[in-house]
């Protein structure tokens, strides 16, 4: 019998000869994934019980996903996974896990860890990467628990012309007058002012020319695009709402924030004056975006409001926001499926579909 022979194991390849990763080789991992792929992030999603989407907040779910180029799905705000931030004031409400914040807003009196304290603290068994944010009042909050923020500001919303333009859109209203929906009387898009709020009452021969809207709509991209046409149709506006306001600006429309004190008077009020009565969102998204006045038209919400003044003063006082997104959008945590030298960024109906609101 002859001996048994022992084969010897091939050799080791040399360095040049070992395949190497890469970027293709990642890309084309994706690319054979994209059917089961999305990205994890946490908004202010629709629920059982309160079914509508209030716009501002559903809109971090499409920005993201034309952005990126993926469906996203729901992560929960203190839950131990990796997820994206993005729209929003919830960058305060975020614990655990791994996070990735993009255009998140703060609000720098809440607490996390401890809510029955005042004060943001920073929460522990939390990793924070922070790309951008909504503004300086929010990157100070973060600052002052030791998170690292670079200088980029800019809400997402911001980017929405690119994706739809609403160059279709007439204009049909002189005045389109945005409600916060802590101001309505229920959360759904039928909803109108609590009674309690006289100065949302529109005299019958303005009632052609002035058109109050409700943020809540539909939980659909359809209806979710007929809200911003509804906006968009207005050759002016004043808001309580952030969004609204964010909106106006993008799109080009004179407006001006309804302050909530005061007896119906316009000002250029200083957001650099810590004094100032001033919504923190407003202060935040405004200085971000450059901005050392804002434009308010102050009204008790127990007055009636003289409306052909707020137009007056929306005409006299607004000027185009010089605003540049393109670092925002260069900042974005994820690949691009967009360009920020593109003017108009498609939207997969497919895609969009797969987002749940």
């Amino acid at each position: 019998m002859l001996p048994e022979t022992v084969s010897s194991p091939p050799p080791e390849p040399s360095l040049q000869e070992r395949p190497q990763s890469s970027s293709a080789s990642a890309a084309t991992l994706v690319r054979m994934n994209l059917g089961v792929l999305s990205v994890p992030l946490s908004w202010v999603a629709t629920t059982r019980e309160h079914p509508h989407a209030n716009v501002g907040d559903a809109l971090s779910a499409f920005v993201v996903a034309v952005m990126a180029g993926l469906p996203v799905r729901r992560a929960g705000f203190d839950q131990t996974a990796e997820r994206m931030v993005a729209v929003g004031t919830i960058g305060h409400n975020q614990r655990n896990g791994v996070l990735h914040f993009w255009g998140t807003g703060v609000d720098a009196e809440r607490n996390p860890v401890d809510p029955a304290h005042r004060g943001y603290i920073r929460p522990p068994d939390t990793e924070f990467n922070v790309y951008a944010l909504r503004g300086p009042r929010s990157a100070a909050t973060f600052r002052s628990q030791g998170i690292s923020v670079p200088d980029v500001y800019g809400d997402p919303v911001w980017v929405l012309p690119r994706i739809w333009p609403m160059t279709e859109v007439e204009k049909t209203h002189d005045l389109g007058v945005i409600l916060h929906i802590s101001e309505l009387e229920s959360a759904d898009p039928d909803a109108t002012a609590k009674a309690i709020l006289k100065r949302y009452y529109i005299p019958p021969h303005l009632q052609d020319r002035i058109r109050l809207i409700n943020t809540y709509c539909p939980a659909t991209p359809e209806a979710m695009r007929a809200k911003i046409a509804e906006i968009v149709s207005c050759r002016r506006v004043v808001s309580t709402s952030l969004h609204g306001l964010v909106i106006s600006e993008t799109y080009g429309i004179p407006c001006s924030w309804f302050g909530t004190y005061g007896d119906s008077y316009g000002a250029m009020l200083d957001l650099n004056d810590p004094g100032a009565h001033i919504d923190h969102r407003m202060r935040d998204f405004y200085t971000g975006a450059g901005r050392d006045r804002l434009s308010a038209f102050c009204l008790d919400r127990a007055r009636m409001t003289d409306w052909d003044a707020v137009m007056r003063w929306v005409d006299e006082s607004w000027r185009p926001l010089a605003y540049d997104d393109r670092p925002l959008i260069d900042a974005f945590p994820l690949p691009l499926a967009v360009s920020s030298a593109s003017k108009v960024w498609n939207a997969p109906a497919a895609m969009i579909a797969k987002i749940p609101f």
